[in-house]
Formats: structure tokens, sequence, C-alpha cells
């Protein structure tokens, strides 16, 4: 089965870009690469990455199941708080060589999905006495 790179951005010419660069990369021949409209159902892909805006952010449901394997792409002002509090760690912006956008997405690719967990668990402090 083939990994899946769900790109889903508002700017569809970059959209666009990004997936006709993807295509076109030898690296990426065993992706299916799959362009989503912000107003449509992003189902979490296990064995693949999502490439979002802030757009797409809001629409998604909270808490992400995967967020490792979700790429923020920023045009303008991005909450980082609000992207690290999701659990996202790769934020580009679109202003980013072509080439950088590629290499997250290979990395999100390789990095291992760790399920986030609804609600940290807190320890208890123990008291002895």
């Amino acid at each position: 089965m083939p990994k899946v790179v769900q790109i889903s951005l508002a700017d569809s010419g970059y959209a666009e870009q990004l997936s006709r660069c993807l295509r076109e990369d030898a690296t990426f021949e065993d992706c299916e690469i799959v362009l989503s409209k912000i107003k449509e159902s992003l189902p979490e892909v296990s064995d693949g990455v999502r490439v979002i805006d802030a757009a797409s952010l809001q629409a998604l449901p909270q808490p992400l199941l995967n967020p490792a394997k979700t790429l923020l792409i920023a045009s303008g002002f991005v909450n980082l708080t609000q992207a690290w509090e999701v659990g996202i760690v790769s934020v580009l912006k679109n202003s980013e060589p072509m080439e950088y956008v590629k290499l997250a997405i290979l990395a999100a690719l390789l990095r291992p999905g760790k399920p986030r967990l609804a609600e940290p668990h807190r320890r208890q402090p123990k008291f002895f006495g």
C-alpha cells in the first residue's frame, strides 16, 4: 500500500506546484499525492503525511491523532503556540525553497507515527509519612 501525502492548502496554486514537484521527484514515486479542499474531511493517514495551512488547521478535528505526521505551511503570521499545542513539529513558510518543503515531507514520512494522547497523564504526588 503506497504512502499518502495529502495536501490541503487554501493557496491552490501553491498546492498544485507542490503536488507537481512531488510527482516529478523519484524520491516520492511510492507515494500517492492527494489534493484535498479545505472544507473536505481530512481523515487521519496512518502511513502518510498531511500538508496543511492555518485555514486547514482550524478545520481538523482536535486533538490530532498523529500530529508528527502533519506539516504546517504558513503564508503569513502563524500562531506557533497553537501549532505546538496540537503537537505539530514541522512549520515552514510558503516562501521557503520547494526543496526544503520536500525535505520536511520526507522527514515526516520517515518519522515513526506516535499517536497523541487525548489528555496528558499527570503524575500524582506521592506522600511518604
